[in-house]
């Protein structure tokens, strides 16, 4: 291979400034396309590498998060495969091509995933469903892990990006927390379903899905305590520890969930607004006397 065409890692790792675990990253998310592998663990880098690294860089500077890098990449892409098409319109472009089997893969595993939870699911339905055989699997993703790990921030912004988008129009804390709430009723088995994914994670071996699934949870969790924070901060809470608030919440509304299933039909339209008044005012009734009756004796 000409030396001036194709490079390594280390050289590349060198020349961008971006540290190989970063890339190994970007490579997995996307943002990158697949360098030209020789063996197991061998793998040559060209220029495009280098600008796609710089670009990125440039880009993460200017505070632009990584699923628009990721969406611009594709995008430029399509762009290339339509130019090449039109050249050419007899032959389908290797760029549009690899884009199609890389994003099927994707969203099989989504699915899959969902369904079945990291353990249960496995790469041959992937292959089935979409009649591709292993060397296009293990072409975009090294193993099931490496999937996983893209598949999860998938998911979740999947179900939720949209919707984030309004709550940020809210200042009220107790507005926020219904909205969140309500956001997640019509998805309930799928939200319910990143959960238990988080959980199988956390209880991994490898150190990075128990990462992925830490991170999965917190990235739940997090805006639940923070509005709850808020709340404490603005009088519109008593004080409360925002942490183990906003676990609590989170589990009322997996509690939800098994409601729906023990009962064995969809949740009544009222349920929610029952849930949302147990949780912001708890149980005790305004101006209720304090109990006088002497506890029980074992």
């Amino acid at each position: 291979m000409p030396k001036k065409q194709w490079i390594r890692i280390a050289e590349l790792e060198r020349r961008s400034k971006v540290p190989r675990r970063n890339i190994h990253f970007y490579l997995q998310a996307g943002l990158l396309h697949p360098p030209v592998k020789t063996g197991k663990t061998m793998a040559y880098y060209d220029e495009n590498h280098l600008k796609e690294l710089r670009y990125i860089k440039s880009a993460r500077k200017r505070g632009v998060p990584l699923r628009v890098i990721k969406t611009r990449f594709q995008k430029k892409l399509l762009t290339k495969a339509g130019a090449a098409s039109s050249l050419d319109p007899l032959k389908q472009p290797q760029e549009s091509r690899a884009l199609s089997t890389r994003e099927k893969i994707l969203e099989a595993g989504c699915r899959l995933f969902r369904q079945k939870g990291y353990k249960q699911a496995k790469i041959n339905d992937i292959l089935n469903e979409l009649h591709i055989g292993k060397g296009s699997f293990y072409f975009y993703f090294s193993d099931k892990k490496a999937l996983f790990l893209e598949c999860i921030p998938r998911i979740f912004n999947e179900l939720f990006a949209a919707g984030w988008e309004r709550i940020r129009s809210i200042t009220d804390p107790r507005q926020r927390l219904e909205t969140r709430a309500g956001l997640v009723m019509p998805v309930l088995k799928e939200f319910c379903a990143i959960l238990e994914l988080s959980k199988e994670a956390m209880e991994e071996a490898d150190p990075k899905i128990r990462l992925l699934g830490e991170q999965t949870y917190r990235s739940i969790r997090r805006p639940v305590s923070s509005d709850i924070e808020k709340g404490v901060r603005q009088g519109v809470f008593k004080p409360i520890d925002a942490q183990i608030a906003g676990t609590v919440f989170i589990g009322i509304m997996q509690s939800l969930y098994d409601l729906e299933i023990f009962d064995g039909r969809p949740l009544a339209p009222h349920v929610w607004q029952q849930v949302a008044d147990l949780i912001l005012n708890g149980l005790l009734k305004k101006g209720a006397p304090e109990t006088t009756e002497p506890a029980e004796q074992e």
